[in-house]
């Protein structure tokens, strides 16, 4: 039963699963363009545009941050550097950890990767009204910021 007040579906209602599905359909878009990414794998694709974004990185910081298997990502970094992509070294402060770097190949990548990426979202916003786009790019601002305030605070998880 759907909740109405003032003649209005309660936001909660609403909110939620519009959400979701708007997620859903943005990474659908995203894993699409990672298949014509030039590397093997859209996990590869992520620690490209990730390392560019962010720059250089542990091993087991990228792990906590794309929240992936250690395993999995290792595999997935020999990988890129096998392709010339990423280049593996000591870390400088800590020889127990590797650190990961771009080579003029991977920013390259990524920065082609990054250009898909932005055209796609130009046709996602050119497919709406012309008067609504402003408004969308303004709200998805601020629709980033709220779930970055969400994420950094104590209640992000509701389990």
């Amino acid at each position: 039963m759907t909740v109405a007040k003032d003649n209005k579906v309660s936001e909660e209602v609403q909110t939620g699963p519009l959400l979701r599905t708007v997620t859903r359909l943005f990474t659908e878009l995203q894993q699409r363009n990672f298949a014509c990414c030039d590397v093997q794998s859209a996990t590869q694709c992520v620690i490209l545009t990730t390392l560019a974004r962010e720059g250089d990185q542990k091993l087991t910081a990228l792990t906590r941050s794309l929240n992936l298997d250690k395993a999995w990502l290792s595999r997935s970094t020999d990988e890129l550097v096998e392709q010339g992509l990423l280049v593996k070294t000591p870390h400088p402060g800590d020889r127990r950890a590797l650190l990961l770097r771009l080579t003029d190949a991977g920013h390259q990548a990524a920065q082609d990767l990054d250009a898909q990426l932005n055209a796609q979202s130009a046709r996602v916003l050119a497919r709406l009204p012309e008067a609504d786009r402003d408004a969308a790019v303004r709200l998805l601002t601020s629709l980033s910021s709220a779930l970055q305030a969400e994420l950094n605070g104590e209640e992000s998880c509701g389990c």
